[in-house]
């Protein structure tokens, strides 16, 4: 196992020699096994190493006793332990947007090991992600629809520090590797439940894969993901080089950047989305939270007939369209910039919470399992939809010139402005109603009536549950 993992670090050029790495070790058999291994590699590699281990306090006295092994096992081997507990539950429900612990500890995770490196000066955080690990992922991306950044799995080398020694080595291996060194290991009982994604394809899709498709599938997937990360990462050199091309820098630093239709729409389709999804991240950080349908919302405004349009992404991205130029601007809390004091656009996901800052109120999104006293209907505050009638992408916003709806009931669609007038809502207030729409229409006003294309009737199999807070 050493010589395949001496071999990974070799290819994606992990360690050079003489690095100070941080280990990301959990206590569960592969952060142990990792552990293990820089330990061996550390004299021929000339390494420094300090173990990080962060308690996310959610399992009791089994995460106190993960931490206690991870201390214990560092002092054995002489290396420097540094402990951090976070409480996530608490952090959690600190948040507008409620976000899955999961989530939430991976970004506590990564923080405490970023933040760590720079004080102690390491150049290298090491993590244990082995080869189900990366084909668990790949599952998991495809399920989600996320292309081909998706495919990719996860990287052997992130950012430049991040490196996974053990990427290209099984689970079985690490298992047999460690029973050979006598080194000792806790599961982490979550692992087991299926309530989370991962579990539920490790312990059930990837069997069902293997026994009924294809033995090998664990290798298929990884081999997938070199593919994708071969052909990802020669789409990504060229959308940079475009850019470069195009005079648009690196590190956009007053907020502002313009593109000319014409120029993109010249490009290969999927440059297209490349090219816009590069500059947003330029821009705004990697991190922004714009999706496919953003993007896509974007080039179909470049498309349009109109000459002019505007789009409000996440991140208070404010995307302009006038006449055959693009204009890209990142809105601060004070700024009007786009907006008339009364327009205001947000896409939506499934699942979500989304902030509606002109309205004072949060949409929330889940997918609802069925019970016909609540979901064949809608109230005030809550609404069911059909989410296989839905056409993506989803916003909640106020009215707009022309729109229309198809009343729950009524055969035909009608102008939501003669709705208003029949229903008698004062002008004053028509601007200040959320309305729900999808690709072709207004699909819910919130606290009035639902649309009749997207109610939930009794052959309804998905459905989305449409909250106001």
């Amino acid at each position: 196992m050493l010589d395949k993992i001496r071999h990974t670090v070799q290819q994606y050029r992990m360690l050079k020699g003489g690095e100070h790495v941080v280990a990301a070790v959990s206590g569960g058999p592969d952060s142990m096994a990792l552990l293990q291994v820089l330990t061996l590699l550390s004299s021929e590699f000339d390494l420094t190493l300090t173990v990080a281990h962060l308690n996310h306090g959610l399992r009791g006295a089994e995460s106190d006793a993960e931490e206690q092994l991870v201390c214990r096992l560092s002092k054995e081997r002489g290396i420097p332990c540094v402990i951090k507990a976070v409480n996530l539950t608490a952090l959690r429900e600190k948040e507008k947007r409620r976000r899955s612990l999961e989530d939430i500890g991976r970004e506590e995770r990564y923080f405490f090991f970023s933040n760590l490196a720079k004080e102690i000066g390491a150049t290298r955080v090491a993590l244990g992600h082995h080869r189900e690990d990366q084909a668990e992922t790949v599952l998991m991306n495809l399920i989600r629809g996320t292309g081909l950044e998706g495919m990719k799995g996860i990287l052997p080398v992130r950012d430049r520090i991040y490196i996974r020694p053990l990427l290209d080595v099984s689970r079985k291996e690490i298992l047999e590797f460690l029973h050979a060194e006598e080194v000792p290991f806790l599961e982490d009982s979550s692992n087991r439940q299926d309530q989370f994604l991962r579990n539920r394809i490790r312990h059930h899709l990837i069997p069902i894969l293997q026994e009924r498709y294809n033995p090998q599938i664990v290798d298929s997937l990884n081999r997938t993901a070199c593919i994708a990360r071969r052909e990802d990462d020669c789409l990504k050199s060229r959308a940079s080089q475009i850019l470069d091309d195009w005079k648009i820098p690196s590190q956009v630093k007053d907020g502002m950047a313009f593109l000319e239709i014409a120029q993109l729409l010249r490009l290969h389709e999927a440059l297209q989305h490349r090219v816009l999804k590069t500059l947003l991240g330029r821009m705004f950080s990697s991190n922004c939270r714009v999706i496919s349908a953003h993007i896509q919302a974007v080039v179909d405004l470049c498309r349009g007939r109109k000459p002019d349009g505007v789009l409000h992404l996440p991140d208070k991205i404010l995307v302009k369209r006038e006449y055959d130029q693009l204009t890209f601007i990142h809105l601060d809390d004070s700024s009007t910039e786009g907006r008339s004091g009364k327009d205001f656009s947000y896409f939506v996901k499934i699942p979500d919470s989304v902030e509606v800052k002109e309205l004072g109120i949060i949409v929330k999104t889940t997918f609802a399992e069925r019970d016909d006293e609540k979901v064949l209907g809608a109230g005030d505050k809550v609404a069911y939809l059909d989410y296989d009638k839905l056409v993506m992408p989803l916003a909640i916003r106020n009215r707009r010139k022309g729109d229309r709806f198809q009343p729950m009931g009524m055969a035909g669609s009608k102008k939501l402005k003669a709705y208003f007038i029949d229903e008698k809502i004062p002008r004053r207030k028509r601007d200040a109603i959320p309305l729900l729409v999808d690709g072709h229409s207004v699909v819910w006003i919130a606290g009035l009536r639902l649309s009749e294309r997207t109610r939930v009737k009794k052959e309804t199999i998905h459905i989305v549950k449409i909250e106001i807070i």
